[in-house]
Parts: structure tokens; sequence; C-alpha cells
């Protein structure tokens, strides 16, 4: 018998939020006018992240005012709108990291039902594409956790970052983000914080075991470095890292040596795209030092070259260094595994800046949490589309009718900004009762 597909409605994926904002910090005092909870300001600000929706609240207050209801309740739950600057004075004393088990949710569920098997790769491991992003900058809004920037004019870029680990696979198209890891100035610390700081924060705190399969981490060569990964080894992660030439010198050298000797190892394979034939030319070579030192970690190194065989030009090139073992038989997927890091730009932070969510948009700096808060709710949002997209077939047929990304989000702040939906449910069975008889007369 056949095992039925999983599937995961809306409602269930906002109580998974819903359920991590008992007891929130609230400042005020009880005198205080508190007719608006913390609750419904986080409920608020993700709303306006998942429907993608500037003017979502300021469209349900006047619909509830001309109506006498709302889809900002009926559809999360908000007992009473807040305004902008209630949301953020609100938000700004609760840490980002009170929402986190959001993610943890998101991912346990994903795995007790098998929808992470479809993104295992490399004999059953999991592949973590870690890559850095700034989400708000300023040239006179600041922090002491800000990151700068000095310009060549005087002036000053104040910002911050945050590293966004994702799930990857060479053969699924959905990427599942992580909870972020914020790059920041540390207490105690004078010299700036970087990328390369936050990733080892992130893995001092995420140990690979709470993902229960192996893990492959994928990087640029910010991270080919040997105190990261001896700190990804020691907290139990494998590795695939681009690893430049210019940046590994003592590497380089030995495979220039080992090379001359015969030792590295190539492999071609042809393959035809649709239009032409490429050439991929392999090469590999075992235990490598990482850098100059009696104290340096062995990696392994591969490369690949993809060529156009009528012409020979050369389409791509990169090589990586990896805790794998390379042979022959598996270096392809290892190279597949290491060229799908670039998934975390295209499918992940090129989709949250560009495409809806307005990942570098300043939504509100704060003075202690509000920046990061604000950025996690967008990133949970993101996080709920994937899972619908994955799991919930109402929502996969939704977005197949509407064709873009565009048109899906477009509809939906149409929609919800005219008319009344009791439930998710019926905003779904509205669209589907509505636009698939309008498909079919266009397309007869």
């Amino acid at each position: 018998m056949a095992q039925k597909a999983a599937t995961l409605e809306i409602h269930e994926l906002m109580q998974f939020l819903r359920s991590l904002l008992h007891d929130l910090p609230d400042e005020r005092k009880p005198g205080n006018n508190t007719k608006y909870q913390v609750e419904d300001a986080v409920m608020a600000a993700f709303s306006v992240f998942f429907t993608q929706s500037p003017s979502f609240l300021e469209h349900q207050r006047l619909m509830n005012s001309n109506k006498g209801k709302d889809n900002a309740e009926s559809l999360f739950s908000i007992k009473a709108i807040p305004s902008d600057n209630q949301i953020r004075n609100l938000l700004d004393p609760v840490p980002a990291t009170t929402i986190f088990m959001g993610f943890q949710k998101v991912y346990q569920w994903l795995e007790s039902k098998g929808v992470l098997k479809k993104f295992l790769y490399l004999d059953g491991e999991i592949l973590v594409a870690l890559d850095g992003t700034e989400y708000f900058s300023s040239k006179k809004i600041n922090c002491p956790d800000c990151n700068c920037r000095n310009h060549r004019n005087g002036t000053t870029t104040y910002f911050h970052g945050c590293v966004t680990p994702v799930i990857v696979s060479p053969n699924q198209k959905q990427v599942i983000n992580l909870e972020p890891e914020f790059i920041k100035k540390q207490d105690g610390h004078q010299k700036q914080n970087c990328e390369n700081a936050a990733v080892k924060r992130w893995l001092n705190k995420n140990h690979q075991n709470k993902y229960g399969y192996p893990v492959t981490l994928l990087g640029d060569d910010l991270y080919a470095h040997q105190p990261l990964c001896e700190l990804a080894l020691k907290t139990g992660y494998n590795f695939i890292f681009v690893c430049l030439e210019n940046s590994h010198k003592t590497l380089y050298e030995w495979l220039e040596f080992l090379d001359r000797s015969g030792e590295v190892a190539t492999v071609e394979k042809k393959q035809w795209d649709g239009r032409k034939n490429l050439i991929y030319r392999y090469r590999y070579v075992s235990r490598v030092p990482l850098r100059d030192g009696e104290s340096s970690l062995e990696v392994n190194w591969c490369e690949v070259t993809v060529v156009n065989e009528k012409t020979q030009k050369i389409i791509y090139r990169n090589n990586w260094i990896t805790n794998h073992k390379i042979t022959e038989n598996n270096v392809e997927g290892i190279v597949k595994a290491g060229r799908s890091r670039w998934k975390v730009e295209n499918e992940g932070n090129n989709v949250l800046k560009n495409h809806g969510y307005n990942l570098e948009h300043n939504f509100g700096h704060g003075e202690n949490h509000l920046c990061e808060f604000l950025l996690s709710l967008n990133l949970l949002a993101f996080l709920f589309h994937t899972v619908l997209d994955l799991v919930n077939s109402t929502y996969q047929n939704i977005r197949e009718l509407l064709v873009t990304r565009t048109s899906f989000f477009n509809d939906i702040r149409t929609l919800l900004k005219f008319l009344w939906f009791k439930d998710w449910s019926d905003f779904f069975s509205f669209i589907l009762r509505e636009y698939v008889p309008l498909k079919k007369l266009n397309s007869s």
C-alpha cells in the first residue's frame, strides 16, 4: 500500500509560530495602555512578510471599519491591529532567538514526514549551504552591534548582516532555510566581526547531530581555511568549500608538484545539454596540506572544467576542497554538490532581496533587537511558503495556475485588500473556483 503523501496546512504552520509567542517580553508598565498585545504585534509584522504586502495592515483596518471584520483577524488571528510604530516599539525588546524554534519545528516536521529524503545527496547526506548577506543599512542610524563601511568621500555606512544557512540539493529547486546567525560586534570585542566568525558561532551552537542525517557544509573560498574546517569536523560536519589559488598558495604549490609527478587523477565525461556536447573534465587528488606548516590539515581537492566540445571554449571552471574521499566514481557527485552552493544565492538570498520579500528594505532598526527580529520573521515567512510549495497540493496548484511568483503575490495582495475570507481554505477555494474556469476560457 502506497504511503500517503505528507501535507501541511497554513493554519498548522501559523500554529508553529504562535506556540512560541506566550510570555514574550513586554516592557510596558501596568498603567500603560495595553490594548495591543506583543503576540498580536508579532503576527501583524509576520502577516506583512507572508502576504508580501507592505499595506496589508492598513487595508485590513479600513476593511474592519467598513465591514466590521478583516483578514488580519480571520487569517492571522490578530485581535487588534497595532500601528507600525506600535509594532516596532513592542517588538524591539524581544530577542530574535525567541522565534528560532519555529525554524526547528518546521525542520522536525519535514524530517518526521520523510520530506527531507527528497533532498538527500552523497549517500544520504543533507547539504547545507552557508552564505552571508546584508539586510539593513543606513548612513545615519546605527547601534553598538552595527558593522560599518567607511567610504572615500568621508561618509560611513552602518549595516547589519547575517549568515543564512539553507538546505540545498542538486535535485531540488526549493531551498529550506534554517535559523540565521547574525554578523555583529560581540560584547567585549572591539574588532569588527565578520562572516567567518558568525559561521564559527553557528557551528558551536548547532552540532551536526541535531539534524538526524549526516551533513555536508557548502561554502565559498571564505570558509576554506583551517580554523573553520577543523571546527566543522569537530562539530560533526563534512565540508565541500570552494578553494581559490590566490588564497591557498601552499596547497596549489603541492598540486603543481603532484601534477608533474602524475599523481593528479583525471576523468572526462561527455554530456549533451540540449544544444551542444559538453566535456566535463574532472581532476582530483587526495591528502594535500591546506596551509604551510607541520600542523596543517590534510584535505582532498577536486576541479571541474566544462568545455564546449565543438569550439573548445571553457564554459565553467571551479575547484573545491573536502574531507570526503574522492574517487573516480564519486567525483562527479562531489562537484555537483559543491556547485549547488549557488542555490543559497539564487534560490535563497536573491529571492529574498528581489522577489517580494524585500530583504534589504529597512523595515526598522530599533534600539535593541528590532531589525534582527523582523529579519527572522521575514525568513520564517519564506520558509513557510517553501514548505507549502513542497507539501500542500492546493498551494502547488495555485502557484502553477498563476505561473509566476509575481502574479501569485499580486493576486494575494489584491484579493486580501478587497475581499474578506473566513480562513485560508476559503481563500484558496475562491482562487480555484474563480480562476480555473477563467483560465480554461482564455485557453480555449
